[in-house]
């Protein structure tokens, strides 16, 4: 059985994991996160609305020393893409003035889709927490 493991619970963490489950059914899929829930973050992104892609998204949106690697990622993955998997994970976008947040306006919304898709999924999630380094908390 092919096993993978994802480190950070955050957003690209639960998003890797729920395509890495879609891509490969049959593994077993855990996740590695130091806070207490994966996608605990998320809720505090756009100021509680999580404000999940731009309508703009370009090479001046960014800042980096290898440009042509963001900008092959943009051709290949960019808002209509993204608007995509987030509406079929289940969540209707709103456009405001560019900017797309969860219909619900509420980050709340994001977390909870992502969490079931994980659990649908069997994917497992251990907790490390930073004081020790250890496996403190294993949830299924």
């Amino acid at each position: 059985m092919k096993k993978i493991v994802i480190v950070g619970g955050g957003a690209s963490g639960m998003m890797a994991a729920i395509a890495a489950a879609k891509e490969n059914p049959a593994a077993k899929i855990r996740i590695l996160e130091r806070k207490d829930l994966p996608g605990k973050k998320i809720l505090s992104t756009g100021n509680g609305r999580c404000n999940f892609t731009n309508q703009v998204m370009n090479m001046n949106c960014f800042f980096s020393d290898t440009p042509n690697g963001i900008e092959e990622v943009l051709q290949q993955f960019g808002t209509k893409e993204t608007l995509d998997v987030f509406s079929d994970l289940g969540i209707l976008p709103k456009d405001r003035n560019g900017y797309y947040y969860p219909r619900s306006d509420q980050a709340s919304s994001i977390v909870s889709v992502l969490r079931t898709r994980l659990q649908q999924a069997g994917v497992e999630k251990d907790f490390l927490f930073p004081r020790t380094g250890k496996n403190t908390r294993r949830m299924q």
